[in-house]
């Protein structure tokens, strides 16, 4: 009977103890990172997500790794309730070859001590390479498609095929082409193709290309791509601070779009702002006055919105504020 009582103790402790240290886990998008087989010489980057879904304040004291060919950083180490973070892994590949697994130790030490560990690993080979060392598009407007080129170069398999490229998302598409076959050397010509419908924002993707090779089966690209919004505003927010009462403050805002457009209006707006010099004309730029004029006390805030004659993504907001004081 004490048996059985001190072994439920132990079980009711030990599944209290896991569902303590769970919270810190549940953050994470994911906790490991296979990059696969990758050629010897590039920096292997991987952001592990983490949203706070926590009613909390995170913070992230700080990050250790298990090997010297790994570094890692946070993003933005104190996180409030819904926002997102990233841990950054940055693999050496040139400090290692064959089989590499490395731990990044993740601590917590709000709102309560944790430690997550998240686990990297690739195979570093000398059979192959990759030049560039990823599909790299810089900045690209939404709206309009863009290609990037990359050349895979094999050693030491004659008969070796490319045999099908994959993708993790549907906003890219891939073709290759075999370009030289002499000897021992096969060199594959690769192109990735971004969608004109991929969404604004910063995106990090793979490619995989799947090889007649049992000892070489895939081959990992890194993909990464800044996708603009059609239209752009500067200052994207506007902040006057503090202003007295009857004042008047004027403020340029301009206008980008990735092509002419013109301004149809300007809407949001209340006794306290008013738009000057707003033009007609169909123009790439537009430049416009927005003043304001303090006619009552207190924190002032305004969404601005501004339209166009651009069919898609023709509108840009911004957001405006004062404290108004005598």
């Amino acid at each position: 009977m004490l048996g059985r009582w001190v072994l439920s103790i132990a079980l009711i402790l030990a599944s209290g103890s896991v569902q303590a240290s769970g919270w810190a886990e549940s953050m994470f998008e994911e906790l490991n990172k296979d990059f696969g087989s990758v050629p010897r010489g590039p920096t292997l980057v991987h952001h592990f997500r983490v949203k706070n879904n926590t009613s909390e304040t995170v913070h992230i004291s700080g990050v250790r790794v298990s090997c010297g060919c790994v570094s890692a950083s946070v993003l933005k180490s104190q996180i409030e309730p819904n926002e997102e973070t990233s841990v950054i892994a940055n693999m050496d590949s040139t400090r290692f070859n064959g089989s590499k697994s490395v731990t990044v130790y993740v601590s917590f030490d709000k709102p309560k001590f944790e430690e997550v560990r998240l686990l990297v690993q690739a195979y570093g080979r000398n059979d192959f390479a990759v030049s560039p060392d990823n599909f790299n598009f810089n900045e690209i407007r939404r709206g309009k498609s863009a290609e990037s080129k990359i050349t895979l170069r094999f050693y030491g398999f004659p008969n070796l095929e490319v045999v099908e490229a994959k993708t993790e998302s549907h906003y890219l598409k891939v073709k290759y082409e075999l370009i030289k076959r002499e000897g021992n050397d096969v060199i594959y010509e690769a192109t990735a193709v971004v969608r004109e419908d991929i969404p604004v924002g910063k995106w990090f993707s793979d490619i995989f290309f799947k090889t007649n090779v049992g000892s070489i089966p895939m081959v990992r690209v890194p993909l990464n791509v800044q996708v603009e919004s059609v239209l752009t505003v500067s200052p994207s927010s506007l902040s006057l601070g503090t202003v007295k009462m009857g004042d008047t403050s004027d403020r340029k805002i301009v206008i980008r779009g990735s092509e002419p457009f013109t301004i149809l209006s300007v809407e949001g707006l209340d006794d306290n702002w008013v738009i000057k010099e707003l033009s007609k004309e169909k123009k790439e730029v537009h430049v416009i006055t927005l003043s304001f004029k303090a006619n009552r006390e207190g924190d002032l805030k305004q969404k601005v919105l501004i339209k166009t004659d651009i069919p898609e993504s023709g509108n840009v907001e911004l957001n405006a504020n004062a404290f108004v004081n005598r």
